[in-house]
């Protein structure tokens, strides 16, 4: 099994460095927010954001994403950001 995915604060020391800097300044908000390495999607995948998104949806306890052309992606509540363009969406929360 490969060890090093060539994402995280081993492979871009000074990006994390600084991302860490800006959490602590806004506790609050970094508290909402995580960062995903998207190398499964572009590089595995082969998803085109420039045409596609991710819509996820809670399964069997678990979370699943499909990938969908833009025009019939759903939205909801919630939403993975890249480069300022929501990239994967949610489908409504379940009622709990």
């Amino acid at each position: 099994m490969k060890s090093k995915s060539g994402c995280g604060p081993q492979s871009d020391p000074e990006f994390f460095e600084a991302l860490n800097k800006l959490l602590e300044q806004y506790p609050e908000a970094a508290k909402k927010y995580a960062v995903k390495c998207m190398r499964f999607e572009l590089d595995v995948l082969k998803v085109d954001f420039s045409r596609q998104v991710g819509v996820s949806r809670i399964e069997d306890g678990r979370v699943v994403t499909e990938f969908v052309d833009r025009d019939i992606a759903r939205g909801g509540d919630c939403c993975g950001w890249w480069h300022n363009e929501c990239i994967l969406e949610c489908d409504p929360w379940p009622e709990m």
